[in-house]
């Protein structure tokens, strides 16, 4: 039985329950990551969004919610609760200042190209928060790019990175020339995980026991 005033926290575990089922025959069909961002757009942006207390719809009833949100501004997205034991693996972030719709040819802040073995990393230092919203604003606004195992976008070939843009504007000289962007890469293996280990995370935890007993 639903409960109508906990879709927030609810509806990701209902998206767990349709990945689990789902996924082998996204494997067996090899698009996996197709079939993440099939979910994650919503899965991320519901919960975050209805946890803000200025949502029309933001309720005493969605504490829990808000606070656990919340918290995630106080963790390195490395260490973020919803890992559990196995931390993330593979992810980068980069801020692109060149070259944005042309992967093969974006430039860094450092002046490398973000994807190098010796480029600028910044995802190490970046809270949980902060890693979620740049995903939550590439996914919201179509700024994801597939690329091979070697970081090119090449037609006909399998996918193997998920790229995800978003518009870096810090203070008012970046928001009016819009020229750098927030670029998060990770396998779509990785962007997987992470989605179901959100969901289950987000999930029926942040719905209070005496709430669903009382639905």
């Amino acid at each position: 039985m639903g409960i109508p005033h906990r879709l927030a926290a609810e509806y990701p575990t209902r998206c767990l329950q349709l990945l689990n089922a789902a996924e082998p025959y996204a494997r067996r069909a090899n698009l996996v990551g197709s079939f993440a961002l099939l979910t994650a757009a919503a899965v991320l942006t519901i919960p975050l969004e209805r946890a803000r207390a200025k949502h029309f719809l933001h309720r005493e009833r969605d504490l829990e919610l808000t606070t656990m949100i919340g918290g995630l501004d106080k963790v390195l997205f490395c260490d973020a609760p919803f890992w559990g034991k196995e931390p993330p693996v593979g992810w980068r972030q980069s801020h692109i200042v060149k070259n944005f719709d042309a992967p093969a040819e974006w430039i860094a802040r450092d002046g490398k190209h973000p994807l190098t073995e010796d480029a600028q990393d910044f995802l190490p230092r970046k809270p949980t928060i902060a890693v979620l919203r740049a995903l939550r604003n590439a996914l919201a606004h179509g700024n994801v790019i597939y690329l091979n195992k070697d970081g090119q976008e090449r037609e006909g070939e399998l996918v193997h990175l998920l790229a995800f843009l978003s518009r870096y504007e810090e203070g008012e000289e970046q928001q009016a020339k819009s020229e750098s962007y927030r670029l998060i890469v990770t396998t779509e293996d990785e962007f997987l995980r992470f989605v179901k280990r959100w969901a289950d995370w987000i999930g029926y935890r942040a719905i209070d026991d005496k709430q669903v007993e009382a639905a």
